[in-house]
Order: C-alpha cells, then structure tokens, then sequence
C-alpha cells in the first residue's frame, strides 16, 4: 500500500502540473530545472494519501484524498483562466456565499455543469465507501511512512541551495506556484501566515533601525489639503502595448494627468487580482510581501487587530477619514477592517443611489464623483478620501455588446482582441470620469490633492514581451491639485505611494511615513523594513513604547443618515416612509427581513399579510451576501 501511495502521488502531481503549465514542454522544463521542488510535491501528496493506512477502508480515504487535490488543481486551472493568481489557501476565505460570481467569473451552463460534477462525485464516493473492501489498519506502518515523509519534506528542501527553499522569505504566490509547484506552494499557504520574527530582532535593533524616525519632529502643517486617493481598477494604460493600435485612445486624459503633474510606475504587490493587498499596502505603508505566501492581511491580522495607517496618521492633523467603494462592502471584510485602519465613514454601494452598472454587472464608476463631492461637503474639516474604483473589473467578455473602441491592428487572438476591446471601452469611461472629477474638484475653494493610480494590471492574456515599459507588477500613478504643487517624478512600489505624496505635501505624520522619506529606498532598507513592520504588528511594539496606541474606530457606514419615519399598511403593502433609502433597503418585521420593493429614496414597500397592529418595523442595509450593516435612525 506505500508503494501504491508513491504512485498515486506520481500520478496526481504530473497530472496537477499539466493543468496548471498546460503542455508537456513546460512540464518537462518544470522537472527539468527543478526536480527536488517535484520531489517535494509528490511527498506532500504522499503524506495525504498514506493516512489511509490507519483506516479499514484504504481504497476510499486514498481516493477521497487523491479527488480533493485533484479538485483543487482543477479549480486552480479555472481560477487562472481569469486571473494570473494561482489558487492559494485564502481565496476559500475571501469566497463569498452569494451568486454574483455566476454571470462574471462563470456562465449560467458552467455552473450547472459544476453541481452536476460535484454531485456525481459524492454518489460516487458514497457507493466506493459502501462496497470498498476492508482490510486491518495498519498503525505501525502509517506512524513510521509519516515520520519518514514529514522528515523528507521538512529536510530535503534544505539540501539544494538552487531550490531555492531554504531560507526564502519572498512570499509572491505566483513566483512560487511557477518555480516550485502548485502542491507546495498551496501547502504553504495554509500554514504560512503573518511575519516572522527576524533572527536580530531585539528592542536593541529596533532601536537602531527607527532612532531617525522616532527623533525626527512631526511637521505641523500651517494648511493640510483635502486627501484623496483613488484607486482604480485594473487601470491601465495600453498605449504600453508594443504594436497595439485602437480605434481611439482610451485614457487621453489620465496621460494629460501624468504631463502635468507628478508620476511614475506604481508597482503593485499581485497581478489581475489582490486589490484589498493593494489597498493595504497603500494604506498602512507596509510590504505584504513579508507576511505569508498568499496572505490577506485583512482575512488575518486585520480580524482582531488595529494596524497604524494612513487615517491615523491623518486624523492626528485634524482630518476626518473615509473610504468610498462603489462596490458591497463585505468583500474582502471590508466592513470589518476598515474601524481597525483608523476610518470613520465607509460609504459602499449599499448607500448609493443611481448607480448605472456595466454588461458585466459592475458599477461604473460615474457614480463617485457626486459621492466624493458630498463627503467633502458633509464635514466642516480637510477629509482623507480613500476611493476604491471597480468598473474595469474582470473578467472580461469576449464578444463585448457595448465595446465601442476596436483594436485596429497588433492583436492575433480573436479571443484576446475581444477581451481588449472591451476593457479599453471600460478604460474610456474612467477616463470620462477622471476628467469630471478633477473639473468639480477644481471648482472648490478648498485646496484638493488627487492621487489616481491602477491597482494591479488587468486579468487579460498580456505577457513582459508585449509591454514597451514597466512589467506585469506595474501600473501607473499621477497626481493632481488644484493649486501649484512641484514634484518630480518617481517610480513606487504601492508602500511607498503614501511617503511620496506626503513629501510633496511637507507632512512626515506617521512611523513608516517617517522611514521611507528618511531612507534610501536600497541597501538594508526592505530587511530594515521587515523588521519593524514585524514590532509594529506582531513583537514587542518596542517602537511605540511598548503599547499598540491604535484603537477601532466606531465607524459610520454611508454618509447620510437612512431614516425611517413612519410605516404604513394598505391591503397586502407595507409602505415605510423615510429618507436615503437605497435598493440595499430592507423592511424588517418583528427582526424577519422581508423582501423589499424600492420605490424611491423616500420609500420602500413590502407584501404583509394579517399583519398584527403591535409589530416592530425597522430598515436595515443589507449586503449581497446578506450582512446587516447598519440600521435606519428612527424619527417621528
């Protein structure tokens, strides 16, 4: 039977390894070049498989075990198919319980396709338990196969230096899935969580790295600008595209932006996914690259814990803090992170009215001009304005009913030319918006700072080869005001963003704001950083005297009050009277939703049948996914 486990194990991984390089060259390259990695992944399967050995039914638990990373490597071949990401341990967090996948990431006949799949399996699984032979377990041999594997696996990476395990800090699923294989690196995934601790780490060196941050005076400044920051999905300009003509430029006015202001590549952490590791790396000026393989600090640290940020660091100058988001605020936990980044408001779909949607069914991003206005307009102080864009959102159709730009020339694939047609058609449109946004923006009497930037590239079939600059890790930045502001021009990663903008500015709030503008982003600079994101998080906090001084916000959800005033019964309707109401409304009887009918912004109904005279009425906001985010204040 460990002969049959080797085996099986053989066969899995060739078979995993082919869905994922999709040919025997790459395969073969693969092995080639590294064969412990391939060693490697076929022990871990081995471990899997050999627990069968303490079982009666060993034929049965090996194919359970074989049919999960075989389901796995399946899924990996389908999520790539849409994204460059290979599936890592935490994308079966960020999985949302609701169907807005169907229709974007997956057709109507796909899906039916996939139950009847899984289906099949269990009746097939169900009918090997019942007739599997039975045999004695057998204890001693399956103690013994798995210490010598989990010894193998644990030692054996650490013999060729050119496998590049032992020691490897870098985190990038990606890299990993493509050097060292889809099992390892997905194993790795899940047990390979938050930073660990450096092996100088002491308050000694800690002391050493921060000693020009922590004796470096805040600037006060005289008249800190508005903030905002917005953050754009999938952004890209295609004019990098060697070769590629479209019918018409898509972003003529995001280029005009670069000209005229300060900007530069803007290197994000992940391509054709990962906005919320973008988003955090923005916020917090930290390198999720020295956190685990594949990690999303905000489905981890982010949980249970507060992280300094950009908010905190802003709100100690007097600034109110707000994150906008034209999307449902529960993806990726936003409307739990968001209080533990230090904000004050979180304005997400759910409290938005008007908005137009996309044929893919994303919300076009038109719609955050007039909520940008009316959260500047609703504070009497300078606001941080985080934006989170998702119009140019994946995945991309291949026969586009609304794509308006053509590629004229450059594009082979049919399937690809389809694809670009559409998203630069998506990219026009966010240029309209940008050019509307920095028009009202201009028109204020209050001084205005706009940072726009793409948030990784998109999830189309682009290789390096195609671009004339940059990578496939970078997009573009550009910075507007509506007042005189000097810089020159600078290539980011997305952590260093914040340090950028706020030198121009004359503002250093902030512990990692202070090390990057004080230190030449080389030499020791990312291991010095590692360090000191490890004692900010997760060590003795010896840059903050010991304490996390950061403490959770109670955070508003949306920026005008949803109110419920009255509620009214004729026949079978239920009408509540109120304002702001969205159609992310709910009625709720006696604490049971209700399915809700939106009417207008002043009025919802529902169906109601001998409808007792004492029941309790109450609006919430519902997420997609179901979550009560927030109540309607009651007046009379």
């Amino acid at each position: 039977m460990v002969l049959g486990c080797l085996l099986g194990a053989l066969l899995l991984d060739v078979f995993i390894e082919l869905l994922y390089r999709q040919s025997l060259a790459a395969f073969w390259a693969y092995l080639s070049a590294r064969p412990i990695a391939f060693l490697v992944n076929v022990l871990i399967l081995m471990l899997g498989l050999s627990l069968c050995l303490f079982t009666k039914r060993k034929w049965f638990y090996a194919v359970l075990v074989g049919a999960v990373w075989a389901g796995l490597g399946i899924a990996n071949r389908y999520v790539l198919s849409y994204r460059f990401s290979p599936l890592s341990a935490i994308d079966f967090a960020i999985l949302q319980l609701d169907w807005s996948f169907i229709g974007i990431y997956m057709s109507v006949p796909m899906f039916i396709l996939l139950v009847v799949a899984v289906v099949l399996l269990l009746v097939g699984l169900v009918l090997l338990y019942r007739r599997s032979p039975r045999s004695s377990a057998q204890p001693r041999r399956g103690i013994l196969t798995l210490c010598i594997l989990i010894l193998s696996i644990a030692f054996l990476p650490e013999l060729p230096v050119s496998a590049g395990f032992g020691g490897n800090a870098y985190t990038d699923v990606i890299n990993l899935t493509e050097q060292y294989g889809f099992v390892y690196t997905f194993s790795r995934s899940l047990i390979d969580v938050g930073i660990d601790c450096p092996e100088d780490y002491s308050a000694r060196r800690i002391h050493a790295i921060a000693k020009d941050v922590l004796d470096t005076e805040t600037n006060a400044s005289v008249d800190t600008p508005n903030i905002l920051f917005l953050q754009l999905e999938s952004f890209f300009d295609v004019a990098h595209l060697q070769d590629v003509e479209f019918s018409e430029d898509p972003v003529p006015f995001f280029r005009q932006m670069k000209a005229n202001g300060p900007s530069g590549f803007f290197t994000a952490p992940s391509v054709g996914a990962g906005t919320a590791n973008t988003e955090f790396e923005v916020m917090t000026q930290m390198n999720v690259h020295d956190f685990g393989t594949g990690e999303y600090p905000y489905k981890t640290l982010l949980q249970n814990n507060t992280c300094e940020s950009i908010a905190y660091n802003l709100k100690d100058l007097g600034l109110s803090t707000h994150v906008l988001h034209n999307n449902t605020a529960t993806f990726y936990d936003r409307d739990k992170v968001f209080s533990k980044l230090g904000f004050d408001s979180f304005t997400s779909i759910e409290y938005m009215n008007n908005v137009e949607y996309n044929e893919i069914g994303w919300a076009k991003d038109s719609i955050l001009t007039e909520e940008i206005l009316d959260l500047l307009a609703s504070t009497d102080t300078r606001d941080l304005i985080y934006t989170i864009s998702v119009q140019p959102h994946g995945a991309y159709p291949q026969d586009s009913e609304t794509a308006t730009i053509e590629v004229v020339s450059g594009v082979e694939d049919e399937a690809l030319r389809g694809e670009l047609e559409y998203y630069a058609t998506q990219l026009k449109e966010v240029d309209d918006f940008l050019r509307a946004l920095t028009e009202a923006l201009g028109a204020l009497d209050e001084p205005v700072v706009l940072v726009v930037y793409g948030d990784h590239m998109p999830s189309l079939a682009i290789d390096e080869t195609m671009l004339d600059d940059g990578s496939l890790y970078t997009t573009e930045y550009a910075v507007w005001a509506n007042f005189e502001l000097e810089a020159a021009d600078k290539d980011v990663c997305a952590y260093q963003l914040v340090s950028h903008v706020f030198e121009m500015l004359g503002i250093n709030n902030g512990t990692l704001t202070k090390f990057h503008q004080l230190n030449d982003w080389s030499g020791a600079y990312e291991t010095e950083l590692y360090t000191l994101q490890y004692d900010m998080l997760y060590g003795d906090r010896v840059v903050y005297g010991g304490e996390n001084p950061f403490v959770e916000t109670d955070m508003q959800f949306g920026t005008r009050d949803i109110v419920l005033y009255s509620a009214t019964v004729r026949g079978d309707t239920l009408t509540a009277h109120g304002e702001n109401f969205t159609p992310y409304s709910v009625i709720y009887l006696d604490g049971a939703p209700f399915e809700t009918t939106f009417v207008s912004e002043t009025e919802i109904t529902c169906t109601v049948k001998n409808l007792p005279a004492d029941t309790r009425v109450s609006v919430w906001q519902v997420a997609e996914d179901g979550t009560m985010l927030s109540s309607a204040v009651v007046k009379e």
